[in-house]
C-alpha cells in the first residue's frame, strides 16, 4: 500500500474482516499495550506517573483531533456524525480531563462508561471496510485502547476504587447525557447513541422491540454491566479514594 493510500477517503485493497488475522492482531497489541502501561505505572514514582498521565492525555486529544482533520480533508465531516456525543467520544475528552484534573465524577464516568463501552467497540470495531495499515483502522484501535487505559490507570496504578455509589452517579450521568443527545438528535436529524431510532444497518437492536421500547432494555443492560464492573471491588472493601 502506498503512503497516500493509507489516508485515502475510500479503502484500498481487501476490506476489514471481523475476527480476521489483522483484527485479532490489533486486539493482541492493544491488550499488551494496556498491560504494559499498568505495569510501568506501578513501578514509577509520583513524578513519573504525572508524566505518563500527561502523555496519555495528549495522545487522547491528539488522535481525536487528527481524526476530525482526516474526516474534514476527506469531505466527510458532518455535525450529524462527528459531534463528541457518542460515549467513546465523550470518554476521549473526559478521560483527558480526568488524567490532568481528577474529579470524583470523572473517575466514575471513565470507569463505568469506559468498561461498558470500549471493550465491546474493540471486539466489534466500527471501521467500515478500512483495514490495516489504513489510518482509520489504526486510529480506531489507538483511540479505544487509550479510552480503556484511563480507567485502568486510575484504578490499578493510582488506587481509585469503583463503588456502588459511583456506579449510581455514572448511571444518572448516562441517563442525563442520553436525554441531551436525544434533544440534539431531534434538532439535527442525527442518531447519536441510537436513542431516537434504531441504526439503519443490521445490529443487535433488531432483536429488540421498536423505538422507544428498546430504550428501557438498553438502560437495564447498562445498569447490569455497571454492577458487573463494580462487583469485584465490593469484595475488596468499600473504601474509595475517589469517594
Amino acid at each position: 500500500m502506498r503512503f497516500a493510500d493509507a489516508f485515502a477517503a475510500r479503502p484500498v485493497g481487501p476490506g476489514f474482516a471481523l475476527w480476521g488475522r489483522r483484527h485479532l492482531s490489533a486486539l493482541a497489541v492493544t491488550s499488551a499495550s494496556l498491560t504494559g502501561i499498568v505495569v510501568l505505572g506501578r513501578r514509577l514514582g509520583p513524578r513519573g506517573r504525572r508524566r505518563v498521565r500527561t502523555v496519555l492525555a495528549s495522545a487522547l486529544i491528539g488522535q481525536e483531533v487528527s481524526f476530525h482533520a482526516w474526516r474534514a480533508a476527506c469531505g466527510t465531516w458532518t455535525p450529524r456524525e462527528m459531534l463528541p456525543l457518542h460515549l467513546c467520544s465523550v470518554l476521549v475528552w473526559g478521560g483527558a480531563a480526568t488524567l490532568l484534573h481528577p474529579t470524583r465524577l470523572g473517575d466514575d464516568v471513565v470507569w463505568f462508561w469506559g468498561l461498558a463501552g470500549a471493550p465491546q467497540a474493540l471486539l466489534t470495531p466500527d471501521v467500515g471496510e478500512y483495514d490495516f495499515p489504513h489510518y482509520r483502522f489504526v486510529q480506531f484501535f489507538v483511540s479505544h485502547g487509550l479510552v480503556l487505559a484511563v480507567p485502568l490507570w486510575r484504578v490499578f496504578v493510582e488506587g481509585r476504587r469503583p463503588t456502588a455509589a459511583g456506579g449510581r452517579r455514572a448511571f444518572v450521568a448516562l441517563l442525563a447525557h442520553a436525554g441531551v443527545v436525544g434533544a440534539v438528535n431531534a434538532r439535527l436529524g442525527s442518531n447519536y447513541l441510537f436513542v431516537n431510532r434504531k441504526p439503519e444497518t443490521a445490529s443487535v437492536l433488531d432483536k429488540l422491540p421498536p423505538w422507544p421500547g428498546y430504550l428501557p432494555i438498553l438502560a437495564g443492560v447498562a445498569a447490569g454491566v455497571f454492577w458487573l464492573v463494580q462487583a469485584p471491588f465490593s469484595r475488596r472493601g468499600r473504601a474509595s479514594v475517589a469517594d
